[in-house]
Parts: C-alpha cells; structure tokens; sequence
C-alpha cells in the first residue's frame, strides 16, 4: 500500500515543481509586460528587443492585427514597431520630458 501511494506521490510532486520552477515565473513576466504594454504612452522612453532605445510618439491600434507604435530614434528618425518588440519602459512620458527640458538642448561631438 505504502509503495502504491509513493508511486503516485511522486508525479505529483515532480509536476508541482515543474510547475513553479517553470510555468508560474513564464505567466508572472507575461502579465507583467502586459501591464507594461496597457500603461505604455506617447513620450516614453522605451528599449526594443534589437537594443533601440526611443521614444514612442504615437500607439496605433488597427482594426486587426498587432498594435503598432511609432518610434523616435532621434529627432526626425521615426520608425513603426509591433508593440510586442518593447521589452521594457526606461522612462516614463512625464520623466523624459522633464529630462529634456532640464538638460537643454545637448550636443555630441566627435
């Protein structure tokens, strides 16, 4: 009996862990990037997952298919995006304003 009852247990087990050592850490980032994505707005500072970073300047949200953004590379480079290729927020629309009205105008020499 004591055997059987082991024989079952172990499954059980192996699939818990399973569960919270893979499954459970995948759904949490997931939900938290959806959460990223509803709250994401013109002026934000964001990073793509091909290591851009710019800021969003318009969310278009077609009748089918993936939400699009427009991003600002810099000033006059304008580019549109699936919003899935957002991997985070750097800062938020209210920040980078504020940023760049404290900074100036900046220059980059070479």
């Amino acid at each position: 009996m004591d055997l059987l009852v082991l024989a079952l247990a172990y499954p059980v087990v192996i699939a818990i862990l399973f569960y919270f050592a893979f499954y459970r850490p995948i759904q949490q980032e997931r939900r938290r990037q959806r959460e990223a994505m509803a709250s994401l707005q013109a002026g934000d500072v964001v990073l793509t997952q091909g290591g851009l970073i710019a800021t969003v300047k318009e969310i278009v949200l077609p009748a089918e298919g993936p939400t699009e953004v427009v991003l600002e590379l810099a000033p006059g480079v304008e580019v549109r995006a699936v919003a899935t290729a957002i991997v985070q927020r750097l800062r938020p629309a209210q920040e980078s304003r504020q940023a760049a009205s404290e900074a100036g105008p900046r220059r980059r020499e070479r």
